[in-house]
């Protein structure tokens, strides 16, 4: 069982497969500061376990899957840390709709 992925600062390029959604027992995933492109996949709000979630500082566009906000939800919800380039300000950005879906906007 993998309970924790750190692949932050490495480099990575291509996209997130939604395949991540697997992972079922994964608590903490860092993939910030990648070159990562493309969407946030749906399949992360599978991580029902999960509790940090860090994307910022890659390449990343579109909005947020809203069942990764409701990941959020302080009743329903396990992940307290969640970063991403959502500021209007990034380029690209993620688009964090949901209110307070994003903890931190880093960049």
């Amino acid at each position: 069982m993998l309970f924790q992925l750190d692949l932050n600062d490495n480099f990575l390029t291509g996209t997130i497969s939604q395949s991540i959604g697997n992972l079922q027992f994964l608590q903490l995933l860092q993939l910030q500061v990648n070159q990562l492109t493309g969407t946030i996949p749906e399949s992360m709000g599978q991580l029902t376990y999960l509790g940090v979630l860090e994307l910022f500082g890659n390449q990343l566009q579109g909005s947020m899957p809203p069942s990764v906000c409701q990941r959020r939800d302080i009743n329903n919800g396990m992940l307290d840390k969640l970063t991403a380039d959502c500021d209007l300000d990034d380029i690209p950005f993620v688009n964090c709709s949901v209110p307070d879906c994003c903890t931190d906007c880093p960049f």
